[in-house]
C-alpha cells in the first residue's frame, strides 16, 4: 500500500520573486483595487488606511525591514525545496487553486483532480504577459519554466483517488489535458508552477518523481467549498492515497497563503495554531467571510492537514513572516511548514 511520508506548506506570493525595493509596485496594485476583503468586510484602500491607522506598519515598511524579511523568505523556500528532494518521493500531491489560468468562467469546479499522464508546464503567453501589472510581470519567472515542457503526472494514483473520494460522497471533476482557450494559459498555473520551478528547478534532479495536482476553488464564488468541506475532502484524499495498492512514497503539499491581500496576523495565528493542533472546531467555525480573496488559499493547507491525518506526521511551523507593503496593511503573510 502507498504511504504518506511527508508534507509541506509554502506561500507562493509574487513578493517571493521580486526584490524588496520592488514590493512597492504591488502596493500600487493594491491602491487600484476597489475592494479588499478584511475581517468579513470589503473595503477600499483608503478605508483600510483609516481603519488601521493606529497599527504600527511604518517600522515594517522600511527597506531594511523588507530586506530582512526577504532573506528569511528565500532561505525557507530553498529549505523546503531541499526537504522535498530528501524525502525521495514517488509522487508529490499538490493542493492548489487556479486563478482563472486554465479554469475560466466557462467551467470552474469546486474540486478537480488532474489525471494526465503528462502535465503541461509552459511559459506565460505573450498576450497574457502583456496584460499583467509590472509587479506580476517581474515575478512571473518564479512560477513558469524558461521553455515549454511536460512533467510526469500520476494518472493511476489520480484515477484511484477520484474513484475513492466519489465513494466517500465527493463529486469531483477530472481533467487529463489542458485545452488552450482565449484568456487562459497553456499549462497549469501559479500554485503548482511555483513548486515546480522556484522550489524544485523544473524537477531536473527529480526525473522519477510524479506530481498529482488537485485543484480547490478557494477563490471564486459562488461554488467555493467551505472550510469544513475542504477538511473532509483532504481526509478523503489521504484515505484514498493510503488505500492505493502500490508501495509508493507519497508527499502532500499545500500551496499558497497565508492572509493576503490584506494581512491579518490574528487570523493567521489562530488558524496556524489550529492546523498544528488539528483543531477542527476552530477551523470550521471561522466565518467563511474570512476565507476570501488571497486568504482563501489557507484552505489548501486545511486540505493538507486532512490528508496527513492518521499518518503519524506532525506539523512543524518553520516560520511565519507578515510582509507588509503599504500603510493600509496590505501585503502577504508568508508561512512555511512541514509535516514530518
Amino acid at each position: 500500500m502507498a504511504s504518506i511520508v511527508f508534507g509541506v506548506g509554502a506561500s507562493h506570493s509574487p513578493l517571493l520573486a521580486i526584490k524588496p525595493d520592488q514590493w512597492g509596485l504591488r502596493a500600487q496594485d493594491d491602491r487600484r483595487n476597489p475592494g479588499h476583503f478584511f475581517r468579513g468586510r470589503k473595503l477600499s484602500f483608503d478605508e483600510l488606511v483609516s481603519l488601521r491607522k493606529d497599527e504600527p506598519f511604518n517600522a515594517k515598511l522600511t527597506l531594511d525591514s523588507m530586506k530582512e524579511q526577504d532573506r528569511r523568505n528565500q532561505e525557507h523556500v530553498d529549505l523546503l525545496g531541499r526537504k522535498i528532494r530528501e524525502a525521495k518521493l514517488d509522487v508529490l500531491v499538490i493542493f492548489g487553486d487556479d486563478q482563472h489560468e486554465i479554469l475560466l468562467a466557462d467551467n470552474n469546479p469546486a474540486f478537480l483532480v488532474f489525471t494526465g499522464e503528462q502535465i503541461p508546464f509552459m511559459p506565460t503567453s505573450k498576450e497574457r504577459f502583456e496584460h499583467m501589472t509590472p509587479a506580476i510581470r517581474l515575478a512571473d519567472w518564479a512560477r513558469t519554466p524558461g521553455e515549454a515542457m511536460m512533467l510526469k503526472g500520476a494518472p493511476n494514483l489520480g484515477r484511484h483517488v477520484v474513484s475513492s473520494v466519489v465513494r466517500d460522497g465527493f463529486d469531483v471533476s477530472v481533467s487529463e489535458k489542458v485545452l488552450p482557450k482565449p484568456g487562459g494559459e497553456d499549462g497549469l498555473g501559479h500554485a503548482f508552477g511555483f513548486f515546480w520551478h522556484r522550489m524544485l528547478n523544473d524537477l531536473k534532479d527529480l526525473p522519477d518523481m510524479a506530481t498529482l495536482p488537485i485543484f480547490i476553488n478557494t477563490f471564486f464564488p459562488p461554488n467555493q467549498p467551505t472550510a469544513r468541506r475542504v477538511l473532509e475532502f483532504g481526509r478523503a484524499v489521504g484515505h484514498a492515497i493510503r488505500s492505493w495498492k502500490k508501495g509508493a512514497r507519497v508527499g502532500i503539499a499545500a500551496s499558497g497563503g497565508f492572509s493576503h491581500f490584506v494581512i491579518d496576523e490574528e487570523l493567521d495565528k489562530r488558524l496556524i495554531d489550529a492546523i498544528a493542533m488539528r483543531d477542527d472546531a476552530t477551523i470550521t467555525s471561522e466565518p467563511e467571510t474570512n476565507y476570501q480573496s488571497g486568504t482563501s488559499e489557507i484552505k489548501n493547507w486545511i486540505a493538507a492537514m486532512g490528508a496527513t491525518e492518521g499518518t503519524g506526521l506532525e506539523f512543524k511551523l518553520i516560520d511565519y513572516i507578515p510582509c507588509y507593503r503599504s500603510e493600509a496593511g496590505t501585503g502577504n503573510a508568508m508561512a512555511f511548514a512541514l509535516w514530518s
